[in-house]
């Protein structure tokens, strides 16, 4: 997502909006209200694809299964053939997966054949092993079988044509498995959102440093690179920046072209040294900066360049 231009007429189609008193849920919806969601599609490697958000339907390109297979150990026979009791075929090949039998099946004749191995030409039902004697020669089994029994039939899980994942779909493991079954090296997907964080503070000091008189550790931008990563996020870690109005401004404006969204954690209260609400009004225009929760009550929320 990304930040539409702001309007003040929009605000105030919002029911009970004041930027001094605010809710986290009306806060909530002012941002939501300004988000426009991103357009820009890329295709990556299905192992790249892994959280990602489809950018468009996903059609099966081939039926699944894309022939008819044994589902059963045992013997691919003509169901013509099963009439008479006992029955007694002579068995003139095998069929394993990934090796079919290829002749056809005649009247009389049987073929041994393997889960997951392609049915043979004249045969239209398998007969589990457990159901069947068997010898060098042949096979000796009774009645009672169906027709077409123990086969998967072609398209039965996916047919051709299929929608099997729609546009704006989170990609999780099992999506992976089942676009690599239709065949899919590469799938398109949504641009990651890019999103700038930095801290502000001269009392900042990054963990692994000795802690001087006055200072504390940032751990505010590592929470947020964890949480923003889990999301998914492209994030542009921008560091610390000190309590300084020159380097804070160059930092916001390099943030904006770099990123969709910036996060910055310090420096939005009334203190001296809070330089980000002022420095966001001045290259951009600030929507809200106090919410009614504690702690974060200062939070200011706008966009940089809108007004510019």
């Amino acid at each position: 997502m990304r930040t539409k231009n702001l309007t003040w007429g929009d605000l105030e189609t919002l029911s009970d909006y004041d930027p001094d008193s605010m809710s986290v849920e009306q806060a909530r919806q002012l941002i939501k209200h300004f988000l426009v969601a991103l357009d820009t599609q890329e295709s990556v490697p299905l192992r790249a694809a892994l959280h990602r958000i489809l950018a468009c339907d996903v059609i099966s390109p081939i039926a699944v299964p894309p022939h008819d297979y044994s589902s059963m150990d045992g013997y691919a026979v003509r169901y013509a053939d099963l009439h008479s009791t006992p029955v007694i075929l002579r068995m003139v090949g095998k069929s394993l997966a990934g090796h079919p039998y290829t002749e056809t099946v005649t009247a009389g004749a049987c073929v041994r054949i393997m889960t997951g191995a392609l049915i043979p030409h004249g045969c239209d039902t398998v007969v589990i092993q457990e159901h069947v004697r068997a010898d060098n020669d042949g096979i000796e089994m009774g009645a009672g079988h169906k027709p077409g029994q123990n086969i998967r039939r072609v398209g039965e899980d996916i047919a051709l044509g299929t929608t099997v994942l729609v546009r704006g779909h989170r990609l999780r493991p099992v999506e992976l498995g089942l676009l690599a079954s239709l065949g899919l090296s590469e799938v398109s997907v949504n641009r990651k959102l890019k999103v700038a964080i930095f801290s502000t503070g001269d009392e900042l000091q990054q963990p692994g440093t000795p802690l001087a008189p006055g200072h504390i550790y940032d751990s505010n931008r590592h929470t947020l690179f964890g949480m923003l990563s889990e999301l998914g996020a492209d994030v542009v870690d921008m560091g610390n920046v000190g309590d300084d109005k020159v380097r804070l401004k160059q930092t916001l404006l390099e943030a904006a072209a770099r990123a969709d969204v910036i996060i910055t954690s310090g420096g939005v209260s009334v203190g001296e040294a809070d330089h980000i609400r002022p420095l966001l009004a001045e290259i951009g225009e600030v929507v809200f900066w106090k919410i009614a929760m504690k702690p974060g009550r200062p939070l200011a929320y706008g966009k940089i360049g809108a007004s510019q």
